[in-house]
């Protein structure tokens, strides 16, 4: 089976990030993985997966949102046996240029969101015609299928769910980084996170004004980093906040932190949230559809966009050691749920059904 994987880029979102684990596992389970990118940035995701011996091919075309992608993805898909898709545009002009050929390739594409900013009434009749031309929709996670059945009913026969998925050893079994440059003796925060909407890092940061004998650790980087290294320093926390930028040691450094608190807007699922959960640690959550799917029962859940209670629930779980320790716990639990192979072995199958193939157990898969 050769697949072409088509994405906008290698941003360091949850979908590359996702994308990045699978490819590999996909060509060791014996399907040709292939790895289309319609803009070329500087990623660590793309040494990761070059190491891996997987083939990234570039349009060429330097804008994401220019017609032009859609000739050279034309030429490109020709010989593959199925073509998955993932963002906006990618899955736009990837359907304009499957259009195109006259033999129809069985075109697949996953849900990531809960919502994006397509979402208006205005542009319904383009999405619903846009997801109509694909085969099958996998979504992310109950939320994600739920809010795209509303948006566009009519494609809901073709919607399944395959919930993403980590590699659980990873994080499990990581040694704790040693942040020399973090201070000792505070309990640590941590957030992994693009600097970008949905994510809400100033609530976090507005919270942390009123969690005394804490520091707050945030990965990732993005268009937000500045503003919000000011709004830092305009809350007088800056020397109670390190900005680490993005990290090839995630597990270490989740490995070395305390509480792990998520604050978002929108997610569809929460792959950092379930990391830290992998990685032992109590996770704190804005109660927003997915993410809640993901952190509810083993961890707290907390108004979007609330520092006040936000800042009240870190308030209580610092001074708890024994609630913190019974939250790891159940932490580890519940992400041992989400394995990366699962959610691989979920899209082999989508892959084998629209082909048609027979479909193995997963047993004899492996």
């Amino acid at each position: 089976m050769h697949v072409l994987q088509i994405i906008d880029s290698l941003n360091c979102g949850g979908a590359e990030v996702m994308l990045t684990a699978m490819a590999p596992r996909f060509r060791a389970r014996g399907v040709t993985c292939d790895v289309s990118v319609l803009l070329r940035r500087p990623s660590p995701l793309e040494g990761e997966l070059l190491e891996h011996g997987v083939q990234l091919i570039y349009t060429g075309v330097h804008k994401l949102y220019s017609p032009k992608q859609i000739l050279p993805l034309e030429k490109l898909i020709r010989g593959y046996d199925i073509v998955h898709v993932h963002l906006f545009p990618a899955q736009l002009w990837a359907v304009l240029a499957a259009a195109r050929l006259g033999d129809r390739i069985p075109l697949v594409t996953t849900e990531h969101g809960t919502w994006n900013a397509r979402r208006r009434w205005w542009l319904r009749a383009v999405d619903k015609w846009m997801y109509s031309q694909y085969n099958h929709v996998a979504c992310i996670s109950k939320a994600a299928a739920d809010e795209l059945t509303r948006w566009c009913p009519t494609i809901a026969g073709k919607i399944s769910i395959i919930p993403n998925g980590i590699a659980l050893e990873a994080f499990e079994t990581a040694e704790p980084s040693a942040l020399t440059s973090v201070p000792s003796g505070d309990v640590r925060l941590v957030f992994v996170g693009r600097f970008d909407v949905p994510k809400d890092h100033a609530t976090l940061l507005r919270a942390l004004t009123a969690v005394p004998n804490a520091h707050l650790l945030l990965v990732g980087d993005g268009p937000q980093r500045h503003a919000l290294q000011k709004l830092a320093r305009v809350l007088r926390i800056e020397a109670r906040v390190t900005f680490l930028g993005w990290r090839s040691d995630v597990a270490a450094v989740l490995k070395a932190s305390d509480i792990y608190v998520h604050s978002t807007r929108a997610e569809g699922f929460g792959i950092a949230a379930c990391e830290a959960m992998a990685a032992g640690l109590p996770v704190v959550a804005s109660d927003v559809p997915g993410l809640a799917e993901i952190v509810e029962g083993s961890g707290i859940l907390f108004p979007p966009g609330n520092d006040k209670v936000l800042a009240h629930q870190l308030n209580e779980l610092i001074a708890s050691q024994e609630r913190r320790r019974k939250m790891s716990q159940a932490s580890v639990r519940r992400a041992r749920q989400f394995s990366i192979e699962h959610t691989v072995d979920g899209y082999i199958r989508m892959y084998e059904s629209e082909l048609h193939l027979p479909i193995p157990s997963i047993a004899e898969a492996r």
